[in-house]
């Protein structure tokens, strides 16, 4: 599949349901950013939420997000601040990514046919520990990158200014 040819679709789609759900069920405000095929092999980012879905074409959205931008949601969402990322910040991230999966999948069903979602996986790159010589463990903050061979369709958003992605891998299943 052609993502150059049905981008503006899909992005207006991307655009329609991720500002819809900031504005109505987190209340955060959101500015559109651009969109752009993103061709790298890694997207660098603090944190990631991932829905897969399966159909005629088959994929994953993605949140890419600064771990600052993810607090914010989850302190929105919960209302009450939340200054550490711990397990109520990784639901939130997981809760958002699958509404606007869900949504997502809900209009490119119409015209691409029916897909089912998986459930939401988030990774930060926080608090990693490591284990050196001497049984020393080390933590680490670090940001994230996520490899793909295929490019993405990157949509950004700013929010607080605070720029996030919903990225879309999107392929035909054979």
């Amino acid at each position: 599949m052609d993502l150059k040819g049905i981008m503006d679709g899909i992005t207006l789609d991307i655009k329609e349901t991720t500002k819809t759900l900031f504005e109505t069920m987190i209340m955060l405000d959101l500015n559109y950013g651009d969109a752009s095929l993103v061709d790298e092999t890694q997207i660098k980012t603090d944190v990631i939420g991932m829905v897969s879905f399966t159909g005629q074409y088959h994929g994953v959205v993605g949140i890419f997000c600064s771990k600052k931008f993810a607090l914010k949601v989850a302190s929105s969402m919960l209302m009450m601040e939340l200054e550490e990322f711990n397990n109520d910040v990784k639901d939130a991230v997981g809760e958002v990514s699958n509404m606007i999966a869900g949504n997502i999948k809900t209009k490119m069903s119409e015209k691409y046919g029916e897909m089912h979602l998986s459930i939401p996986i988030v990774i930060a790159g926080e608090g990693l520990s490591i284990t050196a010589v001497g049984n020393v463990p080390t933590v680490s903050d670090t940001a994230l990158s996520c490899f793909s061979k295929d490019p993405w369709l990157m949509t950004y958003f700013i929010s607080e200014k605070e720029k996030f992605g919903v990225g879309l891998l999107l392929k035909e299943s054979k």
